[in-house]
């Protein structure tokens, strides 16, 4: 039987790439009603250097959120993904209700190379298995690409995978940037529908570049404008992800093959620059090939490069992950029955 409480537990990679931000969900989510233990240094090591888990107090019942960064700088993301694993298991051994893993940022999440010329999601098949196998009930994330494969490979390995919509976070970055000329750019087809619904939103005219990625760091770009958009002077790309930064060049290149004189900047959901991405980014803001990137550090990282700026993502997600806890607490409203 689920207890009433709610038990947030904070790996150690959660602590060190988002220092001083467990207060913020702590209290999101006391929002909902709920009392909330929060559990920290739970994860240790052996004299021999193996993985141990050592819980303050006995889980029985409650629901429990872990809280990790799986892709920051403070150590891989392979260790980091088997210190959550093995805490989900410690807590799901002890008795736990339902485990749910948060991670604002979820590792491999690109497809893999399996085959020459193919992208098969290899790495995100076996994480879904190994967060099956750990007892996760459920993985909460910030919305990136290939949504749609991913949710149904996790799903199909009996652990769902939730992501956070990123629409109104997406607003907040492009409103202090959208002015009368400005024309926003999906990087690719898969972006289009996103990307149109914020042009909507802020009555902005949409061009959407048609990609195909031919090689590990490289890419073909054909920008398709509508007829009504003439000349572009400034542009803004909305992307989930940077990681080589070529989409971003490839991109910005047929924007200026269209118009010349184009401003261009970038906002993306994540940042997880590759040492050859961080340096043709900023290669990119120092010669003025674009002007700005605005971005979350939902990733754990916060590179330092001229024109680079960071939103925080845990003030932003903690009420999100809140107000998702909320409705899945509320009971199905009875079916209204009419009389013959």
């Amino acid at each position: 039987m689920t207890r009433e409480g709610l038990i947030v537990g904070f790996c150690a990679g959660f602590t060190a790439d988002f220092p001083g931000q467990a207060p913020l969900v702590e209290a999101a989510l006391r929002g909902t009603g709920r009392p909330v233990r929060s559990h920290h240094g739970f994860e240790g090591r052996f004299p021999d250097g193996e993985l141990c888990v050592d819980l303050p107090e006995d889980p029985s019942g409650r629901t429990v959120l872990l809280c990790q960064s799986v892709t920051g700088t403070h150590t891989s993301a392979d260790a980091s993904l088997m210190s959550l694993l093995a805490a989900a298991r410690s807590y799901r051994e002890h008795g736990a209700g339902r485990i749910v893993a948060v991670l604002p940022h979820l590792a491999y999440a690109r497809h893999d190379r399996h085959v020459p010329g193919q992208r098969r999601p290899l790495m995100a098949g076996l994480l879904a298995d190994l967060a099956a196998t750990a007892g996760l009930n459920e993985v909460v994330t910030i919305a990136s690409g290939a949504q749609d494969l991913l949710g149904s490979l996790f799903s199909r390995r009996g652990t769902p995978l939730t992501f956070l919509p990123v629409h109104e976070l997406h607003l907040d970055l492009l409103r202090p940037l959208t002015g009368r000329d400005t024309v926003l750019v999906a990087p690719d087809r898969g972006a289009a529908d996103q990307v149109a619904r914020l042009a909507a939103v802020l009555d902005r005219p949409l061009l959407v570049a048609d990609k195909r990625r031919v090689g590990p760091e490289q890419v073909e770009v054909a920008l398709r404008a509508p007829r009504d958009v003439g000349d572009v002077p400034h542009a803004v790309v909305v992307d989930d992800l940077i990681t080589s930064a070529v989409t971003v060049e490839t991109v910005a290149d047929a924007i200026r093959a269209h118009s010349p004189a184009a401003r261009i900047d970038v906002i993306a959901t994540h940042l997880r620059l590759t040492p050859s991405g961080e340096r043709r980014l900023s290669g990119l803001l120092a010669s003025g090939a674009i002007s700005s990137v605005h971005t979350t550090d939902a990733a754990g990282r916060r590179p330092r490069v001229e024109g680079l700026s960071f939103t925080a993502a845990i003030p932003w997600m903690a009420p999100a992950l809140a107000a998702r806890l909320l409705s899945q607490a509320r009971p199905a409203r009875p079916e209204r029955r009419t009389t013959p």
